[in-house]
């Protein structure tokens, strides 16, 4: 009896240590091809805010991280990618985070001409409720694309907040939460490239590899 039960622990612990093994080769493995396909979606992402003829550095290779618990969300490392065309500055695109939605983190991509002005913005990813907080979305609905070519000024800040709220900003049938959370963190966004704009433009690239 104990040495059948000796013999099943001895067999349970090697299956365990190969699947362990093998899971992490697959792992190791896998990781340079998921690294590349992030890659290719960021850029992906980053074209379709700032348009490819419209600068002619590598957009990719010119990222930097920064932090600001205020206006990108508190506890969070951003990338920033500047866009330039014969080194004169064309736009940034930088990430940005809002925990004021239903449920979690809803991430940003942000794109932002030199003259501050709104190039587009686009869902990263997020988890917020199926058929009703997705809409954000540019597979759900158009919504995102009501931020194209709008600017922030300090003095007409109550337009930066949905209709409900006495803002300029439609928001979902049903819903407010999400949209809104969504235009507070575009406008933080905007603030923060104000106030930041000529260090952005001047910052070194520090993303290493972005794995």
């Amino acid at each position: 009896m104990l040495v059948a039960i000796s013999r099943n622990g001895f067999l349970l612990a090697a299956f365990a240590i190969v699947c362990t093994v093998a899971i992490a080769t697959i792992s190791q493995l896998t990781k340079p091809l998921i690294a590349k396909q992030e890659q290719i979606a960021l850029i992906n992402t980053i074209n379709q805010l700032i348009p490819a003829e419209s600068y002619d550095n590598d957009i990719f290779a010119s990222c930097f991280l920064v932090n600001d618990d205020l206006l990108l969300g508190k506890g969070q490392t951003q990338k920033v990618f500047i866009a330039t065309k014969g080194n004169s500055p064309v736009a940034v695109m930088l990430e940005t985070s809002t925990f004021k939605g239903y449920a979690g983190e809803i991430k940003l991509a942000v794109g932002i001409f030199e003259n501050g002005e709104v190039a587009g913005v686009r869902v990263i990813r997020h988890t917020e409720t199926p058929g009703l907080g997705d809409k954000i979305q540019t597979n759900k609905t158009d919504w995102i694309y009501s931020f194209n070519n709008k600017t922030y000024q300090k003095a007409q800040d109550v337009r930066w907040e949905v209709k409900k709220n006495g803002g300029d900003i439609d928001a979902f049938t049903g819903a407010t939460i999400t949209p809104r959370a969504v235009t507070l963190a575009v406008k933080d966004a905007l603030i923060y490239f104000t106030a930041n704009k000529q260090k952005l433009f001047a910052h070194q690239a520090d993303c290493g590899d972005l794995k």
